[in-house]
């Protein structure tokens, strides 16, 4: 049988893996697997039944001691033959997902699937390859309980009944149970995992249905891991209670504790973190115009959906992508035109193509817009590769939405709650709508998504186009505001729990309202600023907080957030970092209210039809704030009076960008494009005038 091109990645080192393949070689696969995970498996059972017997002192015959290793012995011989041990010489490893598994993997420089199989040939594999790790954990606890029995009887004729024995032996089967369901199942998922990525890989290629079944879930590995930690206590105390003159007995079964607990932990982590790796490496593939497909390795649930759902993205936006190019070719040759416009057409598609491609970014903003004009700055560092940190700004046309939340814990599960209260506030912030009842659909959504006992505080503003600001606190810690005119600051608080705790949460919810002034600052954060120690066990503390941004008031925004950030570190010194760490400041310009004069001189002489000067005012103005985009309607006017209608083009198009239902700048731009004789594009604006019209009539 000839081989396939795929083959087996590198499963810890290339030095491992001449290992793995020479033994798979010259035995079989299923061989191979097992001896690296049944064989770990029975010998942590084997160690810490000896530490168990030799904790409670149970005494046996030379006969038993005989009986006892003749039969672990024989057993482990039955075991390796039924894996595939003798598979070379011509006897046959049992039971049908065995001999799946070696008839349909080969092993010579490397260990890859057979070619040219049939369909349902290469589904078996792969149901094969999912259910062997389930498989070898309760096989070798089977036979574990099958030499339990046996060795209780044999005891029984040999020893007579020892009440003693019978319980020590029984404590000892079920403590060897769980090591060989436990480290035969994760250490034999990390071990083929690799083969599952392939086999899928495969079926994708040759276009073969198959239905991927989760075995497990991260939920149940860190439960095993949780029984193994209970499992060392109990040994270990009860070595402790028998062996007080021989303490070293216990250093030596913590040594072996820790150790066996760290091989556990790496199997399972490291399952964990290539799941993740692939859902990344699908992300940028999917980012630069590939597939996106994730041949998902792990059998967990979890990641399974996860895979699952990215694929079905990534395959709706590949559609789109592919029905969009055919548009613009049946568009190209319908109206055949010049090379300028097929341009524009890629321009176009390129732009829409790179929209999709934002779904696989950072949750994060990746760019803070100046607004109405208030600026922002920001400070993100997770404690680790994941965070349970998360801010966001909303805007709309006329207020916006400023966000910062924190889930509670950290790592993986902190960043698959906090991927959860994304879309849920991106769902239910609405223009208009308030934070308090924000917070009480996010919470309502966020208790029924989520079933563990996971919770996130957070904090959200509201501020409209007059600087208005209306603001909830769901138990996050309080906004600082920092009032110019007084120079002085204050500290923002609401009533409010943790959202998903409770659905009677809704309740407590509060909001309040103050107003940003010239100058005046706000400053956003999580608990990761406030708490962290340095090596004297002192808080950073919002005191120093404080502290910090008077000291640097007369900075940038930005300036004064890096210099912030920079206390921080040099108060932590070599102490940990145990939090995430997230700032988001704002600040209206200090030049609003200068601003504003020039604005409102700008709207007393265009209304009095001195055009000229208006203009100059309003450029000026234009300078001084360039995203406040009700200027952008003033100028269209004033070109729009003065005949330069191609600017006045610019201007209002610019203007309606924002304000897409204005009446007014509708109407503006209808004559506008009417006096520049553009008459399609004039009855674009009549059209949509006549539309809002209508809904408002109705």
């Amino acid at each position: 049988m000839e081989e396939s091109l795929e083959t087996q990645k590198v499963i810890l080192h290339p030095w491992f893996d001449k290992v793995f393949i020479f033994v798979a070689r010259y035995t079989s696969y299923t061989f191979a697997v097992s001896l690296f995970s049944t064989g770990v498996a029975g010998i942590v059972a084997s160690l810490f039944a000896l530490y168990y017997f030799d904790a409670v002192k149970v005494k046996l015959l030379d006969l038993s001691m005989k009986i006892l290793k003749i039969g672990i012995v024989s057993y482990w011989i039955l075991i390796a033959t039924q894996l595939g041990l003798f598979y070379r010489l011509g006897f046959p490893s049992f039971g049908k997902t065995l001999k799946i598994l070696n008839s349909h993997i080969i092993i010579k420089n490397n260990i890859s699937i057979v070619k040219y199989l049939q369909p349902q040939e290469y589904k078996d594999l792969l149901k094969a390859l999912m259910f062997f790790p389930i498989l070898n954990g309760i096989n070798l606890a089977i036979w574990i309980f099958s030499l339990v029995l046996i060795m209780q009887v044999l005891a029984y004729f040999v020893e007579g009944f020892r009440l003693d024995l019978v319980t020590a032996i029984w404590i000892v089967g079920f403590i060897a149970i769980f090591i060989a369901i436990a480290f035969s199942s994760i250490l034999s998922e990390f071990f083929i995992s690799p083969m599952i990525e392939e086999c899928k890989k495969i079926l994708s290629q040759r276009e073969i249905f198959y239905k991927q079944k989760a075995f497990s879930s991260v939920r149940i590995k860190l439960v095993l891991f949780l029984i193994l930690f209970i499992v060392n206590l109990f040994i270990s105390n009860t070595l402790t209670y028998y062996n007080q003159a021989e303490m070293h007995k216990v250093w030596h079964f913590a040594l072996l504790a820790v150790l066996v607990s760290m091989v556990l932990a790496h199997a399972i982590f490291k399952l964990i973190y290539n799941s993740l790796k692939q859902i990344e490496k699908a992300s940028y593939d999917l980012m630069k115009g590939g597939s996106g497909q994730i041949y998902s390795r792990s059998l967990d649930r979890e990641f399974i959906n996860v895979a699952l759902g990215i694929n079905k993205a990534a395959k709706t936006i590949l559609d789109y992508q592919h029905s969009l190019e055919e548009k613009v070719a049946l568009r190209t040759k319908e109206l055949n035109q010049a090379l300028e416009e097929l341009k524009k057409k890629d321009l176009i598609m390129e732009t829409e193509l790179k929209f999709a491609a934002e779904i696989q970014k950072c949750i994060l903003p990746s760019k803070l817009e100046t607004w109405n004009g208030i600026g922002f700055a920001s400070y993100y560092k997770p404690m680790g590769q994941v965070s349970g940190d998360y801010y966001d700004i909303f805007y709309f046309p006329s207020q916006i939405y400023v966000l910062i939340a924190d889930v509670s814990g950290h790592g993986v599960p902190a960043a698959l709650i906090t991927m959860a209260a994304k879309q849920a506030f991106h769902a239910n912030i609405k223009e208009g709508i308030s934070p308090r009842e924000v917070f009480q659909l996010v919470n309502l959504e966020i208790t029924q998504r989520v079933t563990t006992s996971d919770y996130l505080s957070a904090f959200l503003i509201k501020i409209d186009t007059s600087h208005k600001i209306i603001y909830a606190n769901a138990a996050h810690p309080k906004v600082i505001h920092y009032i110019a005119s007084e120079d002085e600051y204050k500290l923002l608080d609401t009533g409010g729990m943790f959202i998903g705790s409770l659905v009677d949460a809704n309740d407590f919810y509060e909001e309040r309202e103050t107003k940003l002034h010239t100058g005046d600052r706000f400053y956003l954060y999580t608990d990761g600023l406030l708490e962290h120690k340095n090596p004297e066990g002192e808080e950073f503390g919002i005191d120093r907080v404080i502290e910090v941004l008077d000291k640097y008031k007369n900075l940038s925004l930005q300036e004064q957030v890096d210099k912030l950030v920079e206390s921080l570190y040099i108060h932590i010194s070599t102490a940990p970092i145990k939090d995430d760490i997230s700032i988001l400041a704002l600040e209206l310009e200090p030049k609003w209210n200068y601003f504003l004069e020039i604005y409102n001189k700008g709207l007393s002489l265009l209304k009095n039809k001195n055009f000229t000067q208006a203009l100059d005012l309003f450029s000026e103005a234009q300078k001084l704030i360039p995203n406040y985009h009700f200027i952008q309607f003033q100028l269209a006017l004033i070109y729009y009076h003065l005949g330069k209608y191609e600017f006045a083009q610019e201007h209002i198009l610019k203007y309606l960008e924002f304000q897409p239902n204005d009446q007014m700048g509708l109407k503006l731009a209808a004559n506008i494009f009417t006096k520049s004789r553009k008459i399609e594009k004039a009855q674009e604006f009549i059209q949509k005038l006549n539309e809002l019209g209508s809904q408002k009539d109705g």
